[in-house]
């Protein structure tokens, strides 16, 4: 493939909702160009996009994937992103790397969420957006009710480019209003006369909508005088670059029709890297070397691929580049442009250019790599935060260290996803954007790194701490076995501090009844004991401890003596002082349309929430509430379903507060139970 200029590369995101038919669309269009032999099929197992063993197991999209081909003297970088929600991280940086969207519509389903939600961050991003009806084959309503449809429900600015020859089952091509031909069942002939009429009309309405787009255009076209190419290439570029024209195209991708018409409209008129008017991301053909890290991903027998978006000069084979983030100069072994799993070798790539590195070491996700290491980095993706955790647990004893590698490899890949040891809870614990993601991650863990784990909810890191003060309580540790023996002696007071206070230790031994070379030993003891609770093995927090009195010896009197004394009088001081325990208190932030937020109010009652206020957020509702980390634990799968996916949210630990009666007696009861069985 040769060596594409800035003004000739379209980088095109295929986003739109689970079973819209993106990976079909992207597969017919490599076919339609004459890429592929044969029309790929996702029933089938046989697309390009979908390489990943789960995608062809699921037959549906987990990963974006980069397909890279030409059509009419233009390079053409499709990303076919997943769209289900839990992989919608990967729209995202589909999304951010690409100056204009296909959102391609199931008009069985509608506009959906996914798809509303696709809408409103290329509008916040300022990505023109290109429509692709699919399915016409089997549409449930005529095309002008989904263009209404489209109107009522995203943008009143939808204009047919293409309208259907054929309804449902009798769609058979396209009629291209542009040129004013039709291409049916993959051949191209004039527009059948018992459509004349209707394709006039719709064509009279495209013109109006390029008009009205550009003022130096109004008055011709209200003169009734033709638009010329240059003025048609001006006026509809620049609407859709301002949002001011939405083009709608229809077709079937199964077979093929109305995919190859869109194809040809991204050459002519759909923004190159140059038009792009992100505020973030400028293009600079001219500029030093520098470019951002979208996607990574392992690839067999290959090592990790490194997906890059160039944005200023060029890079060729045997640069040397700078890693902005650790300052890491390494040398440009090999450049490819992908294809699926393919790796088309190129010498260089230039600015607006996606491509990958292949053997770039220590490369992550939102680096940015530059030709010296003075340059700005760029302004990193904002993925969707994880919010949905899991304890880890191995099948195998000893797969432990096998477990951490691989999720810390896959994490790698996948930056809506978390992995950690929770000293606390001492669990491995996965956090994602959802169960499936999660599960899913399971199932390649096992693939490729031949390591299985159970996923169970986490273990909630509850505290314990002090409900009165308690005074005058002594720990005393005596021990004679013959010879010299241990002998440790100490009494203190214990006070209950404010929520968030921590742990504070006073000496006040007077008079030297404790020598002040044992006092440190004291409070590690009673460090040591705060660790592991008193009720409920939680630890504890929040506490004052004084230590006043107390006595030694001095043989059998050390240090040893003096922690186990230390720990002896805090468990009993502990016992007598109304010890309750503390839960953690999440802040979250709920984003709902408006239409269920009072079901989201109901069950935030029902999880022991409390509603702390409310504030517009465009058209959808943002609330702010304080919730038990402990209901958290099905929340996200919970709040899809209670708002038919038409909510979000994220959180963050607040604070601790006391656990309910019940709550307590149930964890306490837990506790004594596994002290008996010996866990």
């Amino acid at each position: 493939m040769k060596i594409y200029e800035t003004r000739e590369i379209r980088n095109i995101a295929v986003c739109g909702s689970s079973g819209s038919g993106k990976t079909q669309f992207t597969e017919s269009a490599l076919f339609s160009c004459g890429v592929t032999n044969r029309l790929g099929s996702v029933e089938e197992k046989t697309t390009v996009s979908d390489y990943d063993p789960l995608e062809k197991e699921r037959a549906s999209s987990i990963n974006s994937s980069v397909i890279t081909f030409e059509n009419e003297g233009v390079k053409l970088n499709l990303i076919d992103s997943p769209g289900y929600a839990d992989f919608f991280g990967q729209a995202v940086a589909a999304l951010t790397v690409c100056e204009a969207v296909i959102l391609v519509i199931n008009p069985h389903e509608g506009i959906d969420v996914a798809t509303k939600k696709i809408w409103n961050m290329a509008n916040a991003e300022k990505k023109p957006v290109i429509v692709y009806v699919n399915f016409m084959d089997n549409a449930p309503v005529e095309f002008s009710s989904l263009v209404e449809n489209l109107k009522e429900n995203l943008s009143q600015n939808m204009a047919p480019v293409t309208v259907p020859v054929g309804k449902a089952e009798n769609f058979k091509g396209v009629i291209n209003l542009l040129d004013k031909k039709a291409f049916v069942e993959g051949k191209e002939q004039a527009i059948p006369a018992d459509m004349e009429d209707e394709a006039n009309s719709h064509s009279e309405s495209l013109m109006e909508s390029v008009a009205v787009s550009d003022d130096s255009l109004t008055e011709k076209f209200l003169e009734g005088q033709p638009l010329q190419e240059y003025e048609l290439r001006k006026g509809l570029t620049g609407g859709l670059i301002a949002g001011k024209i939405v083009p709608v195209f229809c077709g079937s991708a199964v077979k093929g029709y109305g995919v190859k018409q869109l194809l040809d409209f991204l050459g002519k008129f759909s923004p190159s890297p140059l038009d792009s008017v992100s505020e973030n991301y400028k293009t600079d053909p001219s500029g030093e070397f520098k470019a951002l890290v979208f996607k990574a991903e392992a690839q067999q027998h290959v090592g990790q691929v490194n997906y890059i978006k160039i944005f200023s000069g060029s890079i060729s084979e045997g640069d040397y580049i700078v890693n902005l983030r650790d300052k890491n100069k390494q040398r440009v072994n090999q450049i490819v442009l992908k294809r699926g799993v393919e790796n088309i070798k190129v010498p260089k790539a230039s600015a607006g250019d996606i491509c990958a590195l292949i053997k770039f070491e220590d490369l992550k996700i939102n680096d940015t790599i530059a030709s010296n290491d003075s340059e700005k980095a760029l302004e990193e993706i904002k993925f969707p935060q994880p919010v949905v955790d899991r304890g880890v647990y191995p099948k195998s004893k000893g797969d432990e260290e096998k477990v951490a590698k691989g999720f810390a490899s896959i994490r790698e890949e996948d930056p809506t996803l978390s992995f950690g040891f929770n000293p606390e809870t001492k669990e491995m614990v996965l956090t994602g954007i959802g169960s499936l993601q999660l599960d899913l991650m399971v199932k390649k863990l096992k693939n490729r790194y031949d390591a299985e784990v159970e996923l169970v909810p986490p273990r909630i890191a509850y505290r314990e701490t002090a409900g009165r003060k308690v005074e005058s309580v002594r720990g005393k540790y005596k021990k004679q076995t013959g010879g010299r023996g241990q002998y440790g002696d100490c009494v203190i007071n214990l006070f209950p501090l404010e929520r968030g206070k921590g742990f504070e230790f006073v000496d006040e031994i007077v008079g030297g009844k404790i020598p002040g070379s044992y006092i440190p030993a004291i409070e590690k003891g009673i460090k040591d004991a705060m660790k592991k609770g008193v009720i409920a093995g939680y630890p504890v927090e929040d506490i004052k401890i004084a230590v006043f009195d107390g006595s030694y010896h001095d043989v059998d009197s050390s240090d040893m003596a003096f922690q186990v004394a230390g720990s002896l009088a805090f468990q009993e001081a502990m016992k007598q002082a109304a010890t309750f325990i503390l839960e953690p208190i999440m802040k979250v932030k709920i984003t709902v349309s408006k239409d269920y937020t009072g079901a989201v109010m109901g069950d935030l009652n029902s999880r022991r929430g409390r509603v702390l206020g409310m504030e517009p957020a465009g058209s959808m509702q943002s609330i702010n509430a304080l919730i038990p980390k402990q209901s958290l634990t099905t929340y996200a799968e919970d709040l899809r379903s209670l708002t038919s996916g038409e909510a979000e949210y994220v959180s963050e630990f607040d604070h601790y507060e006391a656990v309910p009666h019940d709550i307590q007696a149930q964890l306490v009861e837990k506790y004594q139970k596994e002290k008996e069985e010996g866990r």
